[in-house]
């Protein structure tokens, strides 16, 4: 127990400072991790041996928090609101996504002679053994280049919901051809079938049990704590209730063998976007997104470190052709399941979608460590494993360095961040003003202790002047409305931060009353939340800019 605790700090101080290096580098932090994790597995260090990336590690620790987390900013209107174009890529996007990908991976294996490893053949069973494994997309660390390089918030919504989706209907289609196969994976012990007929029925009525059930009883679960929350005013208790309904909910439907996945995010969901609006104080909205977002960066960090830990990279290397035909067709599977979903989409009267995003779409469905995992959770009898492996390892490694490192040139090839340009030339004039203004404080200052002669003073003050005049005329001219509604945002925020700290050092020195400061804690909480609400556009900033500007004590 002990030397399991050491390993877990020794990762996570590891992550720590590869933290601190990916962004002083600029790198991708979860591309950084699986490179500190490959290196961490070549030296083979003692302290670290005996860690590994299992299924009893990660579906049932590190998943549910994962899933909670991203599910829970999901808000169930807007995802409503672009629902056909999810599903319709989550869902039978996925199921052609498999077809495809075990279709081309066969062919191409075999035309080209490499269809066998160590004498065992790569037949359909492993084609669709393989393509409904590879099948989870997992576009972490695409979606946080996203935030930094500040993507529009519907194509963070279209990837994040269609990953969360995916994730469980790859699990489900993994469950289906595991068991038609007769491989058992935890989901009960597999029928006997026989003919299309049969395996057809087993696999509609399995796939209907785990989606619907999984759905029904995360849902159920979150509607349940949200109206526990709702009878309690103590953000302690109601964080551990948000806790145990991720955990709770995961758990509960993989022990009905339905879709643990599903019913964890169905949670989420159900309590983001209904019991934290009607069942929650402000002050604990904070506390359970600032808890979340520790767990889901804890989670994250482990399971890139484990990642590149697992990898083999001498089997991947001796193996690079297979795993690279494999990944051309993991591509072509992925392409099918965008380029038809995202047209089809359009037969729902939703909002077009921007053809440059399809491209994103496509080549941002990274492969992650949920692949890894399931393809682990195989029996260790069964022969084609270590080859199955060996495909999966390397198309996820590939799919990380391959597509992660290049994102970001997609997106500006794409003019998806083209704006970004627009930001860097407010944000210079931006600055210069800042400058200006703190060299017209600090004349005042000299020249109120009479430090400089009174015509010196003159002088300066209005070059000083002119260019502060100068420089604020040209970023309000640059900022427009979207930029400078963002702006205010960001100061509204930052001002609330330091609210704060003055609020948590006059507790602490006891210049206020417990109360007082609980009720003034609340306040900031509702002006917080107000302000982190209202980011669609430039209309909802102001509004919640005004809300926050015109609040005062008798809100609380």
């Amino acid at each position: 127990m002990e030397h399991n605790v050491i390993q877990v700090l020794l990762l996570l101080l590891v992550a720590t400072f590869v933290g601190m290096g990916a962004r002083r580098m600029r790198l991708p932090y979860t591309l950084a991790l699986v490179v500190a994790g490959i290196a961490l597995g070549l030296f083979e260090l003692k302290s670290l041996q005996g860690i590994h990336l299992t299924p009893d590690l990660l579906l049932p620790i590190f998943l549910p928090a994962l899933l909670f987390e991203a599910a829970y900013h999901l808000e169930f209107k807007k995802f409503l609101r672009e629902s056909p174009a999810i599903l319709l890529m989550a869902l039978p996007g996925v199921m052609v996504a498999v077809a495809v990908t075990a279709g081309m991976s066969l062919a191409l294996l075999r035309i080209t002679g490499l269809d066998s490893f160590e004498g065992v053949p790569f037949g359909w069973r492993e084609a669709f053994l393989f393509a409904s494994v590879i099948a989870a997309t997992d576009p972490i660390s695409v979606l946080s280049l996203f935030r930094s390089l500040g993507v529009t918030k519907r194509l963070y919504l279209l990837m994040e919901g269609e990953s969360l989706i995916n994730d469980g209907v790859a699990v489900v289609i993994f469950v289906i051809v595991a068991a038609v196969y007769g491989i058992s994976t935890g989901h009960g012990q597999p029928p006997e079938l026989h003919g299309a007929t049969e395996i057809a029925v087993y696999g509609l009525r399995t796939f209907l049990w785990m989606a619907g059930v999984g759905v029904a009883l995360g849902a159920t679960l979150g509607m349940v704590v949200s109206v526990l929350t709702r009878q309690v005013n103590d953000r302690l208790v109601e964080v551990t209730l948000s806790f145990i309904l991720a955990y709770g909910s995961f758990i509960a439907a993989e022990e009905l063998h339905a879709s643990g996945v599903l019913s964890c995010v169905a949670a989420g969901i159900v309590l983001g976007s209904f019991g934290s609006r009607y069942g929650m104080s402000a002050t604990t909205r904070v506390a359970i997104v600032d808890f979340w977002e520790v767990m889901a960066f804890f989670s994250n960090s482990l399971v890139f470190l484990l990642v590149g830990i697992e990898l083999d990279v001498p089997a991947l290397i001796g193996n690079a052709g297979m795993v690279v035909l494999v990944f051309v067709a993991v591509l072509a599977g992925r392409a099918v399941s965008v380029y038809s979903g995202v047209p089809a989409a359009r037969l729902f009267r939703m909002e077009p979608i921007p053809r440059g995003w399809s491209h994103v779409m496509f080549w941002g469905g990274l492969r992650g460590g949920l692949s890894m995992v399931l393809i682990i959770g195989l029996p260790l009898d069964f022969a084609p494993r270590r080859m199955l492996l060996i495909l999966v390892f390397g198309v996820v490694a590939l799919s990380l360095f391959a597509q992660g490192l290049t994102i970001k040139a997609l997106l500006t090839r794409l003019g998806v961040i083209t704006d970004r340009l627009g930001y860097f030339a407010y944000e210079k004039a931006r600055g210069q003003a800042l400058m200006s203004g703190s060299a017209l404080r600090e004349l005042d200052r000299l020249a109120a202790q009479g430090a400089i002669h009174a015509e010196v003073v003159e002088r300066v003050r209005g070059y000083y002047g002119a260019r502060l005049a100068r420089e604020e005329a040209e970023a309000t001219r640059l900022a427009g409305p979207t930029i400078g509604a963002e702006r205010l945002q960001e100061a509204a925020l930052h001002l609330l931060a330091i609210e704060e700290g003055a609020l948590r050092h006059a507790l602490a020195e006891g210049v206020i009353s417990d109360d007082a400061a609980e009720a003034l804690f609340h306040q900031l909480a509702h002006r917080r939340e107000t302000l982190r609400h209202g980011n669609e556009g430039p209309e909802e900033l102001a509004d919640a800019l005004g809300e926050v500007l015109e609040s005062d004590a008798s809100e609380v």
